[in-house]
C-alpha cells in the first residue's frame, strides 16, 4: 500500500467519481499522465480533495487523518498554492482560498496551456483514444456546444441570446481574457500547426482569474473580443462557448486541432455528441460546385455528389461557416425543430453531467455531502 503507484491508482479512482471521470485503461496511461501532473505527496494531497471546496485547514485534517502525514498549515498551503500553479487543481477566486479537483477536460489538460511537454501530448493524445473519448461524450450534457456566426443569420431570423455570442459579449459585466489555445498549441509541439490560423491567442473566457493568477491569460475589452470572434469567422474557426446560458469560455475550435472537434469526427455521427440549435441545407440549383464549403467545414460534413454539395446532418454541427463564405448563396442555416436550450450556470451544467452518470438517490445524497464540506 506504500508504493507510489498505489496512491496514483487510487487517485485515478477518485478523479473517476467526476462528472466527467478518468476511466482505467489497459495500457496504463492515465497512470504516466498523473505522474506527470502529481508528485507522490501531491497525489496525496489532492486525495484529500473533492468536486466541492476545501480550505487548508480541511486538507490538513484529512491528510493526518488519510495518511498520517501532520504537516503544518503553512506546508499544506505551500502544496495547495503549487497544484493550483501548476493546474493540477482548481482554487477559489477569493482569499482565503479554497481549492477542489479538476477534470481533465476542460480543466487540468487546458491548465497546462504554456507548459506542454511534447511527452504530455502524446499521452494525452492516446488516452483519448483508448478510453477519455468514451468518457467525454458518455453525457447527453456536454461542456461544449456550438453557436453559429452571426453572418450566416439573416434578419427575420428569430435568435435566442444563448446562441448569439457577439450580444452575449456585448451584454456581460463580467471582465474579458483571452490565452493561447492549448490544442493548438500541443499540436504545434507536435510538429503539426493548426492549418486554419496562425493566431493561437483564441481562447476566450470570462472572469477567468484563475488563468490570470497562473500568468496564463490577459484581459481584453469588449471591441477586442468582438473583432477575435470575427477574425474566427474569416478563418473558419467554429464558436464553441460554455453550455450554460452565461457562458464561461467561448472556444474557438477548428478540425484539425481542437480536442473535441477531433474526437468527436471519429465516431459516426458526431452530430450527436455536440449540442447544436442549427443545421446546414444546400439550394442545388444555386450551388455550383465550387467545394469552398468542403474546405470551410470543420467536421469533414460535405461532399461533392453529381457536381452539387451534399451535407451529411449527422456530421454538421449548425457553426454556419459554409454558409459565410458561400458567393452563389446556396447556402443557408437552419433552426432545428426542436431547441436545446443550455442550463442556467456552470454549477447546474456539471451538477447535470454528474446527475447522467449516478442515480438520482446517489444524486442526492452527493449534494448533501458537498452542502456539508464533506468529500464525494
Amino acid at each position: 500500500m506504500d508504493s507510489e503507484n498505489t496512491y496514483y491508482r487510487l487517485l485515478q479512482e477518485h478523479l473517476d467519481k467526476l462528472p466527467i471521470g478518468y476511466p482505467k485503461t489497459n495500457s496504463g496511461v492515465e497512470i504516466k499522465i498523473l505522474q506527470l501532473l502529481f508528485t507522490p505527496i501531491e497525489a496525496k494531497v489532492a486525495l484529500c480533495l473533492s468536486l466541492g471546496n476545501a480550505s487548508v485547514e480541511t486538507v490538513r485534517k484529512r491528510l493526518d487523518k488519510k495518511f498520517g502525514i501532520a504537516y503544518e498549515p503553512a506546508k499544506v498551503a505551500t502544496i495547495l498554492h503549487d497544484m493550483f500553479m501548476k493546474g493540477s487543481i482548481n482554487r477559489s477566486g477569493k482569499e482565503p482560498f479554497k481549492y477542489s479537483n479538476a477534470m481533465l477536460a476542460i480543466g487540468m489538460f487546458e491548465h497546462q496551456v504554456g507548459d506542454l511537454s511534447k511527452e504530455m501530448m502524446e499521452l494525452v493524445h492516446q488516452y483519448f483514444d483508448e478510453g477519455f473519448n468514451d468518457e467525454f461524450f458518455r453525457s447527453s450534457l456536454p461542456q461544449l456546444r456550438t453557436s453559429p456566426h452571426m453572418k450566416a443569420i439573416v434578419p427575420e431570423f428569430n435568435i435566442a441570446t444563448y446562441d448569439d455570442m457577439r450580444k452575449i459579449v456585448e451584454k456581460t459585466d463580467k471582465s474579458i481574457q483571452v490565452a493561447n489555445c492549448v490544442c493548438k498549441e500541443g499540436e504545434a509541439i507536435l510538429g503539426k500547426p493548426c492549418k486554419q490560423t496562425k493566431d493561437i491567442e483564441v481562447c476566450l473566457m470570462f472572469d477567468a482569474k484563475s488563468y490570470l493568477d497562473r500568468g496564463k491569460a490577459r484581459t481584453i475589452t469588449k471591441d477586442e473580443c468582438l473583432e477575435i470572434i470575427d477574425r474566427a469567422e474569416r478563418e473558419g474557426l467554429v464558436l464553441q462557448p460554455g453550455n450554460s446560458l452565461q457562458p464561461f469560455c467561448i472556444c474557438l475550435c477548428c478540425g484539425c486541432c481542437c480536442g473535441v472537434l477531433t474526437s468527436a469526427k471519429k465516431y459516426e455521427k458526431p452530430a450527436e455528441l455536440i449540442a447544436h440549435n442549427f443545421y446546414a441545407k444546400v439550394d442545388e440549383d444555386l450551388c455550383n460546385g465550387c467545394m469552398l464549403c468542403i474546405r470551410r467545414c470543420q467536421m469533414e460534413a460535405i461532399q461533392i455528389e453529381n457536381e452539387k454539395a451534399f451535407i451529411d446532418l449527422n456530421r454538421c454541427i449548425g457553426c454556419s461557416l459554409c454558409v459565410t463564405t458561400c458567393k452563389k448563396e446556396a447556402l443557408s442555416l437552419l433552426g432545428k425543430a426542436k431547441k436545446t436550450i443550455p442550463p442556467r450556470n456552470a454549477a447546474m451544467l456539471y451538477l447535470g453531467i454528474l446527475s447522467d452518470k449516478v442515480s438520482k438517490q446517489k444524486m442526492m445524497g452527493n449534494m448533501l455531502k458537498l452542502l456539508a464540506g464533506k468529500q464525494l
